[in-house]
């Protein structure tokens, strides 16, 4: 597959212009030779590809996007920043940037237990340290003393 199309396989100018092999081998006719090697390569892999490429695809183009900062890909922060009062402006921007952003997380921010499961696992464990923590109350058998 990865062979290069040989000037014999050119049919392109060797049958519309009835050029011969030796003409398209002169280095004036380079370009020619290239463009009619570019259409055959273009030609096969039509070809090679004709089964996996849908109608759909033709029709939708290109879907690739490209994304010309790292910004964007990486979430790092854009713009000016400001600390320590040297431009108050841009702080206060960015206190309200922090604060929708803070808020939105809050909103979004789910619960893994719920309160209720919360508050057994939490009566249940304090029970168990109670217990660790609980003097033993038991007293060993003292023997009455024989003092009579």
């Amino acid at each position: 597959m990865d062979t290069k199309p040989d000037i014999k396989d050119i049919k392109i100018f060797s049958e519309s212009n009835k050029l011969s092999k030796g003409v398209l081998e002169m280095p004036f006719m380079k370009k020619s030779k290239e463009k009619a090697l570019k259409q055959l390569q273009a030609e096969e892999s039509k070809k090679i590809y004709a089964a996996e490429i849908t109608e759909g695809m033709k029709k939708k183009g290109n879907t690739v996007f490209v994304e010309t900062s790292i910004a964007n890909c990486k979430d790092l922060i854009e713009g000016r920043l400001s600390f320590l009062g040297a431009n108050p402006e841009i702080e206060k921007i960015m206190a309200n940037e922090f604060a929708e952003k803070f808020n939105e997380m809050e909103r979004n921010k789910d619960k893994d237990v719920s309160d209720l499961e919360m508050a057994k696992s939490m009566s249940s464990l304090t029970d168990t340290m109670r217990k660790k923590f609980q003097s033993n109350t038991k007293k060993k058998f003292i023997k009455p003393s024989t003092d009579i």
